[in-house]
C-alpha cells in the first residue's frame, strides 16, 4: 500500500474503533429499578376507545375489568353504536358512551377527551387500549407514582407476545427499542396504550390534547410544558397478543415510527446516527475480518451485547428472535427512511396527515 492508502485505511480504523467504543457503552444495560410504594388510590376512571376488534378482545377486556384496586370504574367510548367491538363490551357488562367530543384529532383522542368531558367527578383518568392483556395488579402499580407532585404521567411499555410466525416474533423484540427508551429520563414517553394521568393535567389543555392525531404525543409534551415528570412503571407491563404477518407489521411500524418522527425531528437525527452507525459497524467488522484480520470482529461486540440483552428480556425462546436481533438495526434505519418521507398514515381505517 502506499502512503495514501495506509493514511485511508488508519482513518477507517480509528473511524470504526470510535463507533464500537460508543455503541459498546450504549449497549451495557442501565440500572432502572425504581419501585413506587404508596397507599394511593383515588377515584379513577378506565377510559377505553374501542373500533373494531383487536386479537383476543374479549380476554383483553375481562382482564381490563379484574383489577386489585378499591375505587375504579371503566367506560368504553365507540364511535358509534353499529361498532363491531360493542358486542364484546356488552359481553364483558362493561358501559358505552359515543364519543362527541367537537375537535379535529384522532378518533382515539376525540374518544378520551369526550370520556373526560362527561365523567368530571374523577381524580385520575387512565387510558387503556383494546390489545392489551392486564395482570389484577396493573392499575394498583400504574397509578400509584401519580402520589409524588413531580409526576404528571405514569405509564408503561407492552410485551408483544408472539401469536404467529417471524414477524410476530420480529415484533417482540422491536419492542425492546420502546423499552429501552422508556429506562431513560430523556426519552421516556407517555404509552397510549396504558398511562395514568390526574385531572389537573389536562386543564386548559383540553382542546389542545383534542385536536392532536397522537394522544401519546399530546400527552408527553403537555406533560413537558408544566415541567412534570413521567414514570416508567415496569410492574404494570402488559401483553399483546401479536399475530402480524409482514404487511401488518410493515404497516404499523411505519406508522409509529412516522408520528414520532413528525412530532420530533430530533428523534430521526438520533435513530439515524445510532442505528445506521451501527449498521456500518457490522458491515466494516465483516469487510475487515475477511479482508484484513479476524481481530476485527471484536467491533461485533456491542451487537453480541445486544443478542444477550434480548435473551434476558425475552420470555420465549427461539432462533427466530436472534435473528431479529441481528437485523434490527439495518431494519429500524430503513424504517426511520420511510417515516421521514411519509405525510399521512391509515390509523384504524381513518387518514390522518402528519
Amino acid at each position: 500500500m502506499d502512503i495514501i492508502q495506509i493514511g485511508i485505511f488508519y482513518f477507517l480504523v480509528i473511524f470504526f474503533t470510535l463507533i464500537f467504543i460508543i455503541q459498546a457503552i450504549l449497549a451495557f444495560p442501565r440500572k432502572f429499578r425504581k419501585k413506587y410504594i404508596s397507599s394511593y388510590s383515588p377515584r379513577t376512571l378506565i377510559i377505553i376507545p374501542a373500533k373494531g376488534v383487536d386479537f383476543g378482545l374479549q380476554a383483553n377486556l375481562e382482564s381490563i375489568k379484574s383489577q386489585n384496586y378499591k375505587d375504579y370504574s371503566i367506560i368504553c367510548v365507540v364511535d358509534s353504536e353499529e361498532d363491531d367491538s360493542l358486542k364484546y363490551i356488552e359481553d364483558a357488562g362493561l358501559k358505552h358512551v359515543v364519543s362527541n367530543y367537537n375537535s379535529s384529532g384522532s378518533g382515539k383522542v376525540r374518544a378520551i377527551a369526550t370520556a373526560i368531558e362527561k365523567f368530571r367527578d374523577f381524580e385520575v383518568y387512565v387510558v387503556a387500549d383494546t390489545d392489551i392483556r392486564v395482570s389484577p395488579q396493573w392499575l394498583i402499580n400504574l397509578v400509584r407514582p401519580l402520589s409524588i407532585d413531580d409526576y404528571g404521567v405514569s405509564t408503561t411499555f407492552p410485551y408483544f407476545r408472539s401469536a404467529g410466525k417471524f414477524w410476530s416474533k420480529f415484533k417482540t423484540v422491536w419492542g425492546f427499542v420502546g423499552r429501552g427508551m422508556m429506562e431513560s429520563e430523556i426519552t421516556v414517553f407517555g404509552w397510549g396504550g396504558s398511562m395514568a394521568f390526574k385531572r389537573e393535567l389536562l386543564d386548559g389543555k383540553m382542546d389542545e390534547f383534542a385536536s392532536d392525531i397522537s394522544d401519546d404525543m399530546a400527552v408527553t409534551r403537555i406533560c413537558k410544558e408544566k415541567g412534570l415528570r413521567i414514570a416508567y412503571v415496569p410492574e404494570s407491563t402488559p401483553d399483546i397478543y401479536s399475530p402480524d404477518d409482514w404487511p401488518t407489521f410493515r404497516e404499523w411500524s411505519v406508522r409509529q415510527t412516522s408520528l414520532l418522527v413528525s412530532r420530533n425531528k430530533d428523534a430521526l437525527k438520533i435513530g439515524i446516527l445510532l442505528y445506521g452507525s451501527m449498521c456500518l459497524l457490522i458491515v466494516a467488522s465483516l469487510v475487515f475480518s475477511i479482508f484484513v484480520s479476524y481481530f476485527y470482529l471484536i467491533w461485533l461486540i456491542p451487537l453480541l451485547i445486544s443478542e444477550i440483552k434480548i435473551r434476558s428480556r425475552l420470555r420465549d425462546r427461539g432462533f427466530q428472535y436472534y435473528l431479529a436481533g441481528l437485523l434490527m438495526p439495518f431494519f429500524y434505519t430503513w424504517n426511520l427512511y420511510l417515516a421521514s418521507r411519509t405525510h399521512k398514515i391509515v390509523w384504524r381505517g381513518t387518514e390522518y396527515k402528519l
